[in-house]
């Protein structure tokens, strides 16, 4: 009989060594992680939005479904119907009060209550819709279109606003608004609007198009405000929540914060990865912060000052398809510790934030 060969252990400095090497080959990391994951749909969804501080979730799989979520009730509390069954819901909007939402296929649109989920309204449109925005209480809405064009309905007055200052880009540009230089863009450029966001009081709203041009304006006389040029197509144009600050971005991951009125630019996301689309944002200047979500499960939160990245996960997915990847429809700062995300697998995610990282940043 053989006699048995003595293993001998590693020291603590070598095995702590391998264990790094591993992660990093691996790609773990714990920060990865969500808090809290919630399974909304069993499958993929199609448009998915949440309200500014995670309250409200609204969901759509396919069809005239909408499924609306409150945090910490475990099945829908509302679900709404929009059209025939044959009708997809696209597009989803919710107050900043958190006290309305619409919704919209290509060419309706629906008011809800989102504190009795009563219908207050239904309208058809007459050519397809690309985003919408709604104002504190539902009194007024924001929709841009295929052609370029976007409508101000005031609810409240009674009174329609169509806004084509994407359609007079040109004249826009020779006006001496834009605060940086910019190249004439060919006339043949696609200028459909991609994204819109309307201002709590519905006074101001922020309409980019398709070829890349960003124009703050007022709702009360369509006059151009500030604006901005990217050079290539918005995919997002947020807001901030007291109107003095606004985020694009475009579909090749450039990413920039401007001040408000002025246009002025004040910082340039430092993107680490090239290809990426953001497709949502939430600003947070009381934490000098911004929150992005995007293409391929990114999630980051990023200083809004210096454009820095902070902090980063990827959200989770719902199947075992390879490459499994997921779309971050929302995002949401839920308090001074924790954000949120749902995507197009039909997660909602509660992440939470190194503070240590973020002071950091700050000093």
């Amino acid at each position: 009989m053989r006699k048995p060969k003595t293993i001998k252990k590693l020291n603590p400095q070598l095995r702590m060594m391998l264990c790094v090497i591993f992660l990093l080959i691996s790609g773990c990391d714990g920060a990865s992680v969500a808090t809290k994951q919630h399974k909304y749909a069993t499958g993929s969804v199609i448009a998915a939005n949440t309200s500014a501080n995670g309250q409200f979730t609204l969901i759509a799989a396919g069809g005239n479904l909408v499924q609306v979520w409150q945090k910490g009730v475990n099945e829908p509390i509302y679900r709404w119907r929009q059209g025939e069954p044959s009708d997809s819901v696209l597009l989803h909007a919710i107050s900043p009060d958190n006290h309305n939402a619409a919704t919209a296929t290509e060419t309706t649109v629906a008011l809800w209550s989102l504190l009795d989920g009563k219908n207050q309204g239904f309208y058809q449109l007459k050519q397809p819709l690309r985003a919408l925005a709604l104002a504190d209480n539902g009194h007024s809405l924001l929709l841009g279109y295929q052609d370029g064009s976007v409508e101000f309905i005031d609810f409240i007055n009674r009174r329609r606003l169509l806004f084509m200052g994407h359609q007079q880009a040109e004249q826009l540009r020779q006006s001496g608004l834009n605060t940086e230089p910019v190249e004439p863009e060919p006339s043949s450029r696609n200028r459909r609007i991609n994204a819109v966001d309307l201002s709590a009081n519905g006074r101001y709203a922020l309409t980019a198009s398709e070829d890349g041009h960003v124009l703050l304006w007022q709702t009360t006389d369509a006059e151009v405000i500030s604006q901005w040029q990217h050079e290539n197509s918005i995919t997002v144009a947020r807001l901030g929540p007291k109107g003095k600050l606004a985020f694009s971005g475009d579909a090749q991951g450039q990413g920039e914060v401007h001040a408000l009125p002025s246009g002025k630019l004040i910082a340039r996301l430092q993107v680490p990865y090239r290809g990426q689309t953001f497709v949502s944002a939430r600003l947070n200047p009381s934490s000098n912060q911004l929150l992005t979500g995007s293409t391929s499960r990114r999630l980051e939160l990023w200083q809004l000052d210096t454009g820095q990245l902070l902090q980063e996960w990827q959200v989770g997915t719902h199947t075992q398809l390879r490459p499994a990847s997921a779309m971050v429809f929302d995002v949401a700062f839920i308090n001074s510790r924790q954000v949120y995300s749902v995507s197009s697998s039909g997660l909602g995610e509660v992440w939470d934030l190194d503070l240590t990282s973020s002071r950091e940043s700050n000093e």
